[in-house]
């Protein structure tokens, strides 16, 4: 646990030293988005609809405002209409026995659909502001501290508790690692697979709202440029603290690097596709690595079993 803290205090540090407001601020956003598919990942399915879900609930943001519905209702109406899309994920992986991938990759399409209808595929401009989201997303504490940034480093140490306190971090881990004995012990797969699919788009869902209020606007086509970040940063946060295994404090890690790597290439005008060359082989080593400890945990399993 010590370990934990010491990363988190570099983090934090790494972050304060290379990070300007907006890398900050992008780091929290993609940190938001990927908690709950830090959990997926854990448990050993995937979800990659959540930047697609996200941006259908920042154009459903604007168009509630457009409407004349006020922000104290449109920041819980945008979030709770991404959730059917968890629902219809978990269902395709529960009832018809869809892989994860696919059945998120036919979420994902279905979400960036119903995006476009709003506004013919076109970014929506918001009506009016909010002193109190703008306050979530711009405002600091003490004219020092970003309250975003807080929000989210509150909310990952919070579940971070869970994961390493409760039978809820025990029965994810042992759905990832070993998915026949979890069923034996009598783990509910099904109920847990629902739960999280349900997290992730709630999640994906407030970081709509909040990347909505960041750029004044809904964008539904926004979700394609958070897809490698919020994967890579999940992946390689799972080499950091806990090796191989996923967890929400490697990930708010990944995203803190994700986001430095992303604000340091803007700052030195390297092409934006070097460092989406970067981020896509980081990706294909941690999942490499992630793959051959699951597989080195597996085989100890078999082998204590024989």
């Amino acid at each position: 646990m010590s370990f934990s803290w010491n990363f988190l205090c570099a983090t934090l540090c790494e972050l304060h030293r290379h990070g300007a407001e907006t890398g900050k601020r992008s780091c929290s956003l993609i940190a938001l988005m990927i908690l709950g598919v830090t959990w997926l990942v854990a448990s050993g399915e995937i979800d990659v609809s959540f930047p697609n879900i996200a941006a259908f609930a920042s154009i459903m943001t604007a168009y509630c405002i457009k409407i004349g519905v006020p922000w104290s209702l449109t920041i819980f109406i945008a979030p709770i209409s991404a959730i059917p899309f968890g629902i219809l994920s978990a269902v395709l992986i529960n009832t018809f026995n869809f892989p994860a991938l696919i059945a998120t990759i036919a979420v994902a399409s279905v979400a960036t659909s119903v995006a476009r209808i709003f506004n013919n595929g076109q970014p929506l401009y918001l009506a009016q502001s909010s002193d109190f989201v703008e306050f979530i997303v711009y405002g600091k504490l003490f004219g020092i501290f970003p309250v975003l940034f807080l929000i989210v480093l509150a909310l990952f140490l919070f579940v971070q508790w869970l994961q390493n306190n409760t039978t809820i971090g025990q029965h994810l881990y042992a759905l990832g690692e070993n998915r026949r004995a979890a069923l034996e012990a009598g783990i509910s797969e099904k109920r847990i697979i629902m739960n999280i699919f349900v997290l992730s788009a709630l999640l994906a869902g407030v970081s709509g709202v909040l990347l909505a209020a960041s750029f004044s606007s809904g964008q539904p086509r926004i979700g394609g440029s958070f897809f490698i970040d919020g994967l890579t940063a999940v992946f390689l946060g799972s080499l950091v603290i806990k090796f191989g295994r996923p967890n929400v404090l490697g990930s708010l890690f990944g995203a803190v690097i994700i986001a430095t790597l992303s604000n340091g290439i803007t700052i030195l005008g390297i092409p934006f596709y070097a460092g989406t060359i970067a981020k896509g082989l980081s990706m294909v080593l941690c999942v490499g690595v992630m793959v051959w400890q699951r597989s080195k945990l597996a085989n100890t399993s078999a082998s204590r079993a024989g």
